[in-house]
């Protein structure tokens, strides 16, 4: 490089230094507090400095953007975000539980989209689309070798707007429909049924607007099937409407029970809520399934059925989100979602954590300050819903981790070929009735599969993972041979942490005996 241009360079760097280090010592000043006006006069300085001298133009538009991006990120809350329109709409459709399209749960086998189930009363179950049906087109494009991601973004749409779709079914029958989308509404209570024992499971997979209807049948419904006791399954529940937490949690307190508190800077997030109504199952006892995926209202109904001694909390640890978001309308049709306030358990039990720069504790930890609830039982704070009984994980257990990370991009073309081989078995007359036991020579099959389709797998690793062969492989033949619901009748016999919560309360008469072990 010659020495004429390497001077003008240091200087021009040394210039910028300059200025940088004056901006940003006038900025710290020392830790001395600035006013409003000088923080908005530096911080027009920088933006001016960006628009006029940075090495390629940005846009104004971009430039704010970008700045207030910035701010939002360096606050270190996740939940603290601009919501573009997009973003925000999306987020209204997840609280009402629904979204615009067809009413169609797919899957992908043999390098094609399938209909793995029609929504009841949906636009396609009524136009005769069923299990099973081939995607072949949707409005002319071929659907060969998509992704469930790519079928679900062609199939979605406005309300009113109509999509078509070519079908192929057994034989090769070809069927062309045309759909109109309409609102398609989720169920919160994904399953339910009554285990052995009257034992009754319902699964709540999120708080929407309609959490609290769908719970109250299904529990009728489930006593009047025979149910004497509840498994209130809360694993994976990402939380939702604090309003549905706090009215599920009210269906099993009693009247004047305090169920959650709010606290935060303004005098608007201040809140107790409290028990309105009579308690509606008195005399059912009762278990509440978490894991680390349990976050956020599933975690505030989880710590008022906990402090009030109403429940036994089996499973692990929760998320810990105990954070309240307000949700501000901008001007150009986006929203600032904005944390502020924090949620406390009826005892004054933080859930939050971690915060920034904390580590989360072990499930176990001694140092987790510790509650006493009315009965004496003693519950822990420190963040997250720490159960009472530490059962199972919602995680695969290592050899299957080790089984997948193995397989790499070949999972689907092994998930392909347990099915075409649950198929083959069910032809084979193997499932004579739901309550089939999977035969050492059936896993020998999928074994044999991973061989000739030279998956690559390690020996040492199929030999270790035997049992989840046996359970996935006879979960799908209960699926294919008998439906979903007997599919997860077999998944829940097969979840230990399920007939953990069974085995409590298959021995326990009253509510309070479920605390017996």
């Amino acid at each position: 490089m010659r020495k004429d241009r390497f001077l003008p360079t240091v200087a021009l760097m040394l210039a910028a230094l300059f200025a940088g280090g004056w901006l940003v010592q006038r900025a710290v000043r020392g830790g001395e507090a600035r006013s409003a006006r000088e923080g908005a006069v530096l911080l027009d300085k920088v933006m001016q400095r960006v628009r006029e001298r940075y090495v390629e133009p940005v846009e104004e538009e971009r430039l704010w953007a970008l700045a207030m991006q910035g701010l939002l990120e360096q606050l270190g809350d996740p939940n603290t975000t601009y919501l573009t329109p997009e973003r925000l709409e999306r987020l209204t459709r997840t609280a009402s539980n629904s979204y615009a399209g067809v009413g169609l749960s797919l899957d992908v086998r043999g390098g094609w989209v399938v209909v793995a189930q029609p929504r009841a009363g949906g636009p396609a179950e009524r136009a005769g689309l069923l299990a099973g049906d081939r995607l072949i087109e949707v409005d002319g494009r071929s659907m060969k070798g998509w992704t469930v991601g790519e079928a679900v973004e062609a199939l979605r749409g406005p309300v009113g707007s109509t999509v078509t779709v070519v079908t192929e079914r057994a034989q090769g029958t070809r069927l062309r429909f045309t759909l109109q989308r309409a609102d398609i509404r989720l169920r919160a209570v994904a399953r339910a049924m009554v285990l052995d024992g009257g034992v009754g499971y319902l699964a709540i997979t999120t708080f929407s607007d309609s959490t609290e209807s769908e719970v109250t049948s299904t529990v009728d419904s489930l006593r009047a099937a025979g149910a004497r006791s509840i498994v209130l399954d809360l694993r994976g529940n990402p939380g939702g409407l604090l309003a549905q937490g706090v009215r599920v949690a009210d269906l099993f307190l009693a009247n004047g029970q305090r169920i959650v508190t709010t606290q935060g800077r303004v005098a608007q997030a201040n809140a107790s809520y409290v028990d309105e109504s009579a308690e509606r199952w008195a005399d059912l006892p009762i278990v509440v399934l978490v894991n680390h995926g349990t976050a956020s209202a599933a975690e505030i109904v989880a710590g008022a059925l906990q402090d009030h001694d109403r429940a036994l909390v089996v499973g692990r640890p929760s998320y810990g989100k105990g954070s309240a978001q307000a949700i501000y309308p901008l001007d150009n049709g986006a929203a600032l979602s904005l944390t502020n306030a924090r949620w406390y358990t009826p005892l004054g039990r933080s859930i939050e954590f971690p915060r920034p720069g904390e580590q989360r504790l072990a499930d176990a930890d001694t140092a987790r300050p510790v509650f006493r609830t009315s009965a004496g039982r003693a519950v822990y704070g420190g963040g997250g819903i720490v159960p009472d009984v530490l059962a199972g994980d919602s995680a695969l257990v290592p050899p299957e981790r080790r089984f997948f990370a193995e397989l790499g991009e070949d999972r689907p073309r092994f998930e392909e070929a347990l099915r075409a081989e649950a198929a083959a078995l069910i032809r084979a007359g193997a499932a004579r009735d739901s309550l089939f036991r999977v035969q050492p020579a059936w896993r020998e099959r999928i074994v044999a599969v991973l061989g000739r389709d030279r998956l690559r797998v390690d020996p040492a690793t199929i030999e270790s993972i035997g049992p989840y062969l046996d359970r996935a492989l006879g979960t799908e033949i209960a699926r294919q041979a008998f439906g979903a619901s007997y599919a997860q009748r077999r998944t829940l016999r097969d979840d230990i942490v399920v007939q953990r919560a069974a085995e409590i309360l298959r021995r326990a008469k009253v509510p309070r005996d479920v605390f017996g072990e």
